[in-house]
């Protein structure tokens, strides 16, 4: 069963909420931190009071309050950067060093990489008629939890997160996701800037699942140890992608002998199968 997680401190949340409560007939099925919580096939609804980033355990809570088994946890959010670029993004979480803003200090959280890489493939498809950027992001932030997650995100100022048009394309998103699809190779990536446009590129063109994403701003942080942490919570991950251009050739030299000793082979986007109008199709039914 796949958890959305949707925050009353959240504008985008709310709005995406209250497009999926739109889409589908959906049973009452108990309470969560004081609020209705909602079922439907495979997917369960619960809303908290306080943010998500700060908001541990949320899978563990709601075993125990509602009894449900969650395989995945999809957290429906607001994205806020600076540059007020309107994006449609999804990400990995966890912190490659101190936890500023929730979740635990060098300790990242188990990714799903398969649903997270659907997701980025239907967003594009599905928001042809918007203008927005759609992208992945590196990994970051809060809140600390064991089950596979992923954020799928509005950005980045109060006019994007009202946007109606934004929030139904990230509910009906979230709606279309299947766990059944996922038969890609999974890699962890490396390299390149917050928003992974490479990782972006390479994951809409050809037959790749992202975990963790690891941006050249944290490859300082980025020894064995914090290698085998991405690996092991990016369930499968079997190869490991680098955005070469966008590091220094010594590290990427280091990195590559570092992530090949763990047994990921370093692939460019030459070895991998390219994505057909028919999987893309396959995906989003």
């Amino acid at each position: 069963m796949f958890l959305i997680s949707t925050s009353r401190r959240d504008i985008a949340s709310m709005n995406i909420l209250h497009h999926l409560l739109d889409l589908r007939q959906w049973e009452k099925c108990g309470s969560f931190e004081g609020h209705e919580v909602y079922e439907n096939g495979d997917f369960l609804i619960v809303t908290i009071d306080e943010e998500h980033l700060f908001f541990d355990n949320i899978d563990v809570k709601v075993k125990e309050k509602i009894h449900k088994e969650v395989d995945a946890v999809i957290y429906a959010s607001r994205h806020k950067s600076a540059a007020n670029l309107r994006t449609l993004s999804v990400h990995p979480i966890g912190n490659y060093s101190q936890a500023e803003y929730g979740g635990l200090s060098y300790e990242l959280i188990p990714t799903a990489p398969h649903l997270m890489t659907q997701a980025l493939r239907i967003l594009k498809e599905n928001s042809k008629n918007l203008e927005y950027n759609i992208c992945f992001e590196a990994t970051h932030h809060g809140p600390f939890l064991k089950t596979p997650t992923f954020f799928i995100e509005i950005g980045s100022d109060e006019s994007a997160w009202n946007d109606q048009k934004a929030a139904d394309v990230i509910a009906r998103t979230i709606l279309s996701l299947s766990i059944e699809k996922a038969n890609y190779p999974v890699a962890v990536g490396v390299g390149g800037g917050h928003y992974a446009p490479r990782m972006t590129d390479v994951a809409l063109r050809n037959k790749i699942s992202f975990g963790h994403i690891i941006p050249t701003y944290a490859l300082d942080n980025i020894d064995e140890k914090m290698i085998q942490k991405a690996i092991d919570k990016t369930p499968n991950a079997n190869i490991v992608y680098f955005h070469r251009k966008a590091m220094k050739k010594a590290q990427y030299h280091k990195l590559k002998e570092l992530f090949e000793a763990e047994g990921l082979k370093a692939v460019r986007e030459k070895d991998l199968s390219k994505v057909s109008g028919d999987d893309q199709q396959n995906e989003h039914h």
